[in-house]
């Protein structure tokens, strides 16, 4: 299979408000203010740098607007979701951030190297080396087996067998894969699909691993289990995760979540005690927002 070929197969597959919230909620650790962000860490801690990010589709005689001047920063071990009501620019923003879709205006940073100015040989390479990605549908190929699913990013970029073996071995674990890794796709649930998207994702160390609504495949009991698996790779390994999610119960797994509408940042929540709480913020912050849902029911506790 030719890389060009691997590639369209694996890739195939934030407004603020005009002044502060009144609102109080235990879990807002800052709130946006004229697209500038309050608080915030120094920048060397930073991993992604979004900066004046615009993105317009259409004709120039009826625009539509997607992003409108996006800047905010995502830390090196974040775990952050990105929400907002349908049409917000959820999946525009992941898409750009991870190199699928470019900006009209803006830049993107992403391990100290401009993404949005990288094309051909070189922007194939970074997302070789640098990026992981979860789609909703999985994108697995048929014709191959757990291991080889996963082992693909590695046997493109040239890898050594041993240290590919034992990267293998170090995603079959955290992934709770071991046991499954001579099967084929079509022997393997929903859920066990997509915790096979994660360790394909994670195979080559990326910098960053981005998801987009990863569980909105799988029932509760599968999104649960891999919403833990994530987790627990965030924690255990320091993954910088970003994930596009609708879904209140998803979202109540990160460390922080942006929200955003009509194309522009409107708020942020930081996840700062127990998750039901995170949670309780997360439904009261879509609620001032408008639309999102909620579609698990929040049973699991920490």
């Amino acid at each position: 299979m030719r890389l060009g070929d691997f590639e369209t197969a694996l890739l195939s597959g934030i407004k603020a408000p005009s002044q502060r919230s009144s609102s109080i909620f235990p879990e807002i650790a800052q709130l946006w203010h004229g697209g500038m962000i309050v608080a915030r860490k120094d920048d060397d801690m930073a991993l992604v740098v979004v900066q004046g990010l615009t993105k317009v589709f259409g004709h120039r005689l009826h625009p539509v607007r997607a992003l409108n001047g996006l800047t905010f920063m995502v830390e090196k071990g974040e775990f952050v979701g990105i929400m907002g009501p349908s049409g917000a620019g959820k999946t525009t923003l992941l898409s750009i951030i991870s190199t699928i879709d470019t900006p009209t205006n803006g830049t993107v940073r992403v391990a100290d190297t401009d993404v949005t100015r990288l094309r051909g040989g070189r922007l194939a390479q970074f997302r070789r080396e640098q990026l992981g990605f979860v789609f909703q549908d999985f994108n697995l190929l048929p014709g191959l087996t757990v291991r080889e699913n996963i082992l693909m990013p590695l046997t493109i970029n040239a890898r050594r067998v041993s240290d590919a073996q034992e990267r293998l071995t170090e995603v079959l674990t955290v992934t709770g894969l071991a046991s499954l890794k001579d099967r084929y796709p079509r022997e393997l649930s929903v859920g066990q699909q997509q915790r096979v998207a994660v360790a394909r994702a994670l195979i080559t160390k990326p910098a960053l691993v981005c998801a987009d609504e990863p569980t909105g495949s799988l029932d509760s009991k599968a999104a649960t289990e891999l919403l833990r698996y994530l987790t627990d790779i965030n924690r255990a390994w320091h993954t910088t995760i970003m994930m596009a999610t609708h879904d209140a119960f998803t979202a109540s797994y990160c460390s922080r979540v942006i929200f955003i509408k009509d194309g522009s940042l409107f708020a942020e929540i930081r996840r700062s005690g127990e998750r039901q709480a995170f949670f309780d913020a997360i439904i009261d912050m879509q609620a001032t927002i408008g639309g999102g849902g909620h579609w698990h029911e929040f049973s699991h506790p920490d």
